[in-house]
């Protein structure tokens, strides 16, 4: 059942805040400690914010959205291009690769011509978008969006990469008429009409069905994001366990946990329901790939935007063990690569001094069966029921007739 919006924020404020159950566990319970470190099941409703309450039609019609390249200048990219469900919502590749490019995930080809590029970041999972924090591990609707947290809240970010000439635009018109072609070519599209107008019966009430006033930058915004709030992963082992499920976890996983929230001290950044206080870090990681700061290579990260320079935001650990490589510039291609880097407690870029680390970056003097340890519990970290559903999948087809990505 689904409550009005402002009940619902309250809700998984509530979620997020205080143990979903009242348990009588002993003091020295895993579980108990855990809970009492900030770990907290996933919610099992996403934050709406009150201009855009939850509305199935319209969830499904940010699903087709996602998953059609009408949305691109050269009608063959679609956001799932980047976003590809066997992927974890990511694309398997250290860096995305857009329009001008063929194939999909790792063995997508770079971008053809010149100046289309590789985009500069790591393409980031899609999961759990609607319980981000807003540089807090509180779900908040106007959450810290990107690594160098670029963007707070779905709607004001979703509609970005039809303009970018790097993701869905191309070379197939300029930056400045990007938005309006692609808006044009859904007012052209009978079932997309249709569709929209199921999506926002107040505006065919106010309005009828006049594609100008149905299909615009905000309706479709919202539509996209609609469906994104939905992708929620609440049926991991973790969250059975955090329920009070003990068993939910094996002995090497609950070793892992043990670590998580003790030596490795993981919790200091990784907590709340998505493990992530989405706060900005900087680690030091190795800078690959063409960066975006004037600098070619450099990435300034939130420094970008004024921030702290070379910090990037704390990522979520839900489905991690399926979406890497990992790092904003994608510089780990596995688990045991993140865990040694964080082992070691040292810069790897030389831009970054020691003097510039959180000061949470340290050496943790971990094992490798430790670090062993700790990957078994990432693992449990992994929702494998809920992502089987039809929202978690590409569509049959999409209005456009187009060929879809996935």
């Amino acid at each position: 059942m689904r409550w009005l919006p402002f009940l619902m924020i309250l809700s998984a404020l509530a979620a997020c805040s205080e143990a979903p159950v009242e348990l009588d566990l002993p003091e020295d319970s895993l579980l108990r400690r855990a809970l009492a470190a900030g770990l907290k099941p996933i919610p099992e409703d996403p934050i709406y914010p009150t201009d855009n309450p939850y509305q199935p039609d319209r969830v499904e019609l940010g699903h087709l959205l996602f998953f059609d390249p009408i949305l691109s200048g050269p009608q063959n990219v679609a956001c799932s291009t980047c976003h590809l469900p066997r992927f974890a919502f990511g694309d398997g590749r250290q860096f995305p690769a857009g329009a001008g490019a063929t194939g999909l995930g790792p063995d997508r080809t770079d971008p053809e011509p010149a100046p289309l590029r590789l985009m500069p970041r790591n393409s980031p999972p899609m999961f759990n978008l609607g319980i981000h924090g807003n540089m807090s591990p509180v779900p908040s609707e106007s959450a810290t969006m990107f690594w160098g947290a670029g963007a707070f809240g779905l709607e004001g970010q979703v509609l970005g990469p039809i303009a970018a000439e790097s993701e869905l635009r191309g070379v197939s018109y300029p930056r400045a008429v990007a938005l309006d072609s692609v808006i044009a070519r859904l007012r052209a599209n009978d079932e997309y009409l249709d569709r929209f107008a199921d999506a926002y019966p107040r505006r065919v009430d106010n309005h009828g069905r006049d594609p100008s006033r149905l299909i615009t930058q905000t309706t479709l915004e919202r539509a996209i994001a609609a469906y994104l709030r939905e992708l929620l992963t609440p049926n991991a082992p973790i969250d059975r366990f955090l329920k009070g499920d003990e068993g939910a976890l094996s002995e090497r996983e609950k070793a892992g946990l043990e670590l998580f929230i003790g030596d490795a001290n993981c919790v200091s950044c990784h907590m709340g329901p998505e493990l992530s206080d989405f706060s900005m870090h900087v680690l030091g990681t190795r800078q690959e790939g063409l960066g975006r700061d004037t600098t070619p290579g450099d990435d300034l990260g939130w420094g970008e935007h004024g921030g702290t320079p070379y910090a990037f935001r704390t990522a979520p650990l839900r489905q991690v063990a399926e979406s890497a490589p990992y790092f904003h510039a994608g510089t780990a291609e596995t688990l045991r690569d993140v865990l040694e880097f964080k082992n070691q407690g040292l810069s790897r870029y030389s831009r970054v001094t020691a003097d510039m680390l959180d000061p949470k970056v340290v050496p943790l003097e971990l094992s490798d069966a430790e670090i062993s340890d700790l990957i078994a519990f990432l693992g449990a970290l992994t929702d494998t029921i809920t992502i089987k559903g039809p929202l978690y999948l590409a569509p049959d087809r999409v209005p456009s007739g187009l060929k879809i990505p996935k």
